[in-house]
């Protein structure tokens, strides 16, 4: 029996999702199995984000998020087959008026991801953090100049228990070639990823000499900086304040960042050696142990900025653009809404 508690957060997503009507019957079915789950979690383990975008020129709301996290017990994988057979009759229908439909159902570790705009410039992408995801999206049937997704992904505790998410957004459909909302798309999976080092491996040998100048500098700038901290280290300031410096993961973090702006500004600086500057990004984003979650945030958002500011002056090949957003959503992956 449900709470009142559990019949609010049951609703979230028939409240948040914009005043249209339901593209067919198994949209319906979809927020059903959705409704189901919610219902289902302990109110300790349940979660919800809700995000909204306004046309800043018409005050027309044009985009939507709703996020809900969610832990159900082993007794509970009906629920989760019941939303997947769900998902199976809308592919098995050539009139469910069908935006986009994708799953990845892999049980080998390699995920694959889908990027699901709900802004001109926000996205969510969905499939990386989890072994399972199902994904599709309806024309709006008054219009059909918008969309709505739904999307559950989860994965299997090791006591049986699942984790996941369902993730629902609603947007305009505008080509990717404009200047407004760009369809969702899939992303790279880690092959792809590989793939692409490949590709930049290739013509490394010819900016061998470059790369060792630059560690050369960067060692010797982290030794004159280790040798200021050394000086400081143990003195006072005269006021009562005695210099001293931490080695825990925040020094880390800190050298991390400081690498990944300086690999951000050669990747502007050097037009010859993008791939260079893209290789050690890629390398970095890969390896962001003790990052806490405001670190790999702001390391996404300055990756971000920087993908939209070489995607409009045009200096990237189209195959280093998808590289470079590529890293920002594996470090988007890491972050927990």
């Amino acid at each position: 029996m449900k709470t009142t508690s559990h019949i609010i957060i049951a609703t979230l997503i028939a409240l948040f999702m914009p005043a249209v009507a339901s593209a067919n019957v198994y949209e319906d079915r979809l927020k059903e199995a959705f409704d189901d789950i919610i219902s289902a979690v302990p109110l300790e383990d349940l979660s919800q984000m809700h995000t909204t975008y306004t046309d800043p020129e018409t005050g027309i709301k044009e985009g939507q998020l709703d996020v809900i996290k969610f832990t159900i017990g082993s007794e509970n994988v009906g629920l989760i087959n019941n939303a997947k057979r769900a998902y199976e009759q809308v592919n098995g229908n050539s009139n469910a008026d069908v935006y986009t439909l994708w799953w990845n159902d892999n049980d080998d570790g390699t995920f694959q991801g889908y990027r699901l705009y709900y802004s001109p410039e926000q996205t969510i992408v969905v499939g990386l953090a989890c072994d399972h995801c199902y994904t599709v999206g309806f024309l709006t049937p008054d219009d059909k100049q918008h969309r709505t997704t739904y999307t559950i992904e989860w994965s299997e505790d090791v006591d049986g228990g699942i984790s996941g998410r369902i993730v629902t957004t609603y947007a305009p459909i505008k080509p990717k070639a404009t200047d407004g909302m760009r369809i969702s798309s899939a992303v790279m999976s880690p092959d792809d990823y590989d793939k692409y080092m490949a590709q930049f491996q290739a013509g490394m040998e010819k900016y061998q000499e470059g790369m060792e100048k630059y560690q050369a500098a960067m060692e010797k700038a982290q030794g004159s900086l280790d040798k200021a901290q050394g000086a400081l280290s143990g003195l006072s300031d005269g006021q009562g304040h005695t210099y001293s410096f931490s080695t825990s993961s925040k020094t880390n973090a800190k050298s991390w960042m400081q690498k990944l702006l300086f690999y951000v500004e050669k990747l502007q600086d050097n037009s010859s050696a993008h791939y260079l500057y893209l290789s050690k990004l890629y390398e970095l984003c890969k390896d962001t142990e003790g990052l806490d979650q405001t670190d790999l945030k702001i390391g996404m958002q300055q990756l971000a900025a920087i993908y939209k500011k070489l995607k409009g002056t045009n200096e990237l090949k189209e195959n280093e653009l998808q590289f470079l957003e590529s890293m920002v959503d594996l470090l988007q992956s890491k972050i927990k809404n």
